[in-house]
């Protein structure tokens, strides 16, 4: 990628935590409550180093400012996320209540939407507090990251001439009598000297080659009649399928 688009700013993780704070209210949710997964570092930039069995929570509600609860441990590293000025940081420590924390940034009796990858324990824990209800995220707003803003659609466009820029580069490359591993490693390399920093690659010949999803290349030569090339970043995929021509 050329012209990389500028990384988000914090002004962009701000305005996502305001309209996602805005659309509660439009839902009938008293607020959001986000845990480690995509939706979080959508909102604020925050991806925690590892996911564990502590609590790390990001509340948003329309009447206050955006607050992530998060372990002590994890304090310095969430406050080093890209969008942690726009947010209120507080801590909770090993041997302290995680959830006792985190009802007293909700409402009670309040009807709350939860990220889909949200614990059983977790959520557990947060319906201690009275009478809260408590949705899905997908369900109760399933537009909130699918609606993109223009920087967004900027990242995307690119991202998608980059991978088209490596396909075109692969198919210079010999396939026929190449191990599948080989030609996906090829790929790899490619799509990060296009700029792509998160790189998965898929890379399928012969019966395999309609199965957009094959993981097990095989570690044997192929005389394959077609091929098929799948590259990944971040949660968005891209298929191709090639005739076998040297």
């Amino acid at each position: 990628m050329n012209d990389t688009p500028a990384p988000f700013t914090e002004q962009d993780y701000a305005a996502r935590m305001t309209r996602a704070a805005r659309d509660t209210t439009e839902a009938g949710l008293a607020g959001l409550l986000i845990t480690p997964g995509p939706d979080p570092t959508w909102l604020c930039g925050y991806r925690p180093t590892a996911t564990t069995e502590r609590l790390t929570l990001l509340v948003l509600t329309p009447r206050s400012e955006p607050r992530l609860l998060v372990p002590s441990l994890e304090r310095d590293d969430a406050e080093a996320a890209p969008g942690a000025n726009a947010l209120r940081i507080s801590d909770w420590r090993d041997g302290q209540d995680p959830y006792a924390a985190a009802t007293g940034l909700l409402l009670p009796n309040g009807r709350y939407g939860v990220s889909d990858t949200t614990c059983a324990l977790h959520l557990l824990g947060l319906q201690a507090l009275p009478l809260t209800t408590y949705r899905p995220l997908t369900v109760v707003l399933p537009l909130l990251r699918a609606v993109k803003d223009a920087h967004e659609v900027a990242r995307l466009t690119a991202a998608g001439a980059a991978a088209d820029t490596a396909y075109e580069e692969i198919l210079a490359a010999r396939f026929t009598g190449r191990r599948e591993s080989e030609v996906a490693a090829d790929l790899a390399r490619l799509l990060h000297e296009q700029g792509h920093s998160q790189v998965v690659t898929v890379v399928a010949s012969g019966r395999n080659s309609a199965n957009p999803h094959h993981s097990r290349a095989t570690g044997r030569s192929r005389r394959a009649t077609w091929w098929s090339c799948t590259s990944a970043a971040g949660r968005t995929a891209t298929t191709r399928t090639r005739p076998a021509q040297g």
